[in-house]
């Protein structure tokens, strides 16, 4: 039985956001007497599609400002937690989408903040569980992480199988965050979102392979980087850093071009999407938004 308890701290590395939902599912029907908290990077209304919230409390991380909304921030968690403190009974707060926090404050400092939440369970009477991709994260910092916490595992029966997935010839299982669904933008594709950068240290093919496939779920055109694939891992990282800056100047304009899409024409906007997951004429694209705001 998957019991959580004693204002103790969990890593939890899942394949799937069906995979999570089912053992949160479980784990909220092993600990009845717990209240439990679900921090996601899933807007609620989508989440209303995969998990009966009425036995928990559910908050979407992003930057958006809204109804149960919750800025990627170890500070803005704790806040949450501190609002929501129950010192008769232990609650349970699931964390989702770490990676959000880990781009915008590096892994170091995120190991330090995830350091600083665990010492604050006991004070809030909460226990926790960390749902990250190691594999993003450089070999020392995920070293560390799996020293503070305890590894949850959940039994043969409630977990599902590897996924695998073909990509021209190459079968890799589908780590964490590589299955994840994403927030629709206007034109009804995958949002664009940021994915932790890649560290040299530890960069493989096999996770080269798992991060093109991440990218080709958002819908972006990577076929650029397929040729590193066949080349030495020195080479390889290089072509990766320049598809992932191109990558990022997207994610940039996608959220610009979505946040604005009002005053742009829907020729202009559909076109102008699709150009950018082509990761063609991002200069032309950044001249034609970000100019015309001045």
């Amino acid at each position: 039985m998957v019991q959580v308890s004693g204002n103790r701290a969990y890593l939890y590395e899942t394949q799937s956001y069906s995979e999570l939902f089912s053992d949160l599912e479980f784990m909220i029907e092993k600990n009845p007497e717990s209240k439990f908290t679900l921090i996601t990077r899933i807007p609620l209304r989508r989440l209303l599609e995969q998990l009966e919230l009425n036995s928990l409390d559910a908050y979407w991380m992003t930057e958006s400002d809204g109804n149960n909304s919750i800025k990627p921030s170890i500070s803005a968690i704790l806040g949450i937690m501190e609002q929501n403190m129950d010192t008769s009974n232990e609650q349970v707060i699931v964390i989702e989408g770490l990676e959000l926090v880990g781009d915008k404050i590096g892994s170091h400092q995120l190991l330090s903040e995830i350091t600083m939440l665990v010492d604050k369970l006991s004070r809030f009477n909460y226990s926790c569980v960390l749902c990250l991709d190691l594999l993003a994260m450089p070999d020392k910092i995920a070293t560390k992480i799996k020293y503070i916490l305890d590894y949850l595992e959940f039994s043969d029966e409630t977990t599902s199988p590897t996924i695998y997935e073909e990509n021209e010839g190459i079968q890799t299982s589908i780590s964490p965050g590589e299955n994840m669904e994403y927030e629709l933008g206007e034109d009804g594709n995958p949002r664009l979102v940021y994915l932790s950068k890649l560290p040299r240290v530890g960069f493989s093919n096999n996770i080269l392979v798992k991060r093109i496939l991440q990218w080709r779920r958002m819908g972006l055109d990577v076929s650029e980087i397929e040729p590193a694939l066949n080349y030495q891992e020195d080479k390889a990282y290089e072509l990766y850093k320049s598809v992932e800056e191109k990558v990022r100047r997207a994610v940039d304009l996608d959220r610009f071009i979505n946040s604005n899409s009002s005053s742009i024409n829907a020729s202009d906007l559909a076109t102008d999407i699709f150009r950018l997951r082509q990761l063609t004429s991002l200069d032309e694209l950044e001249k034609k938004y970000y100019q015309s705001t001045y």
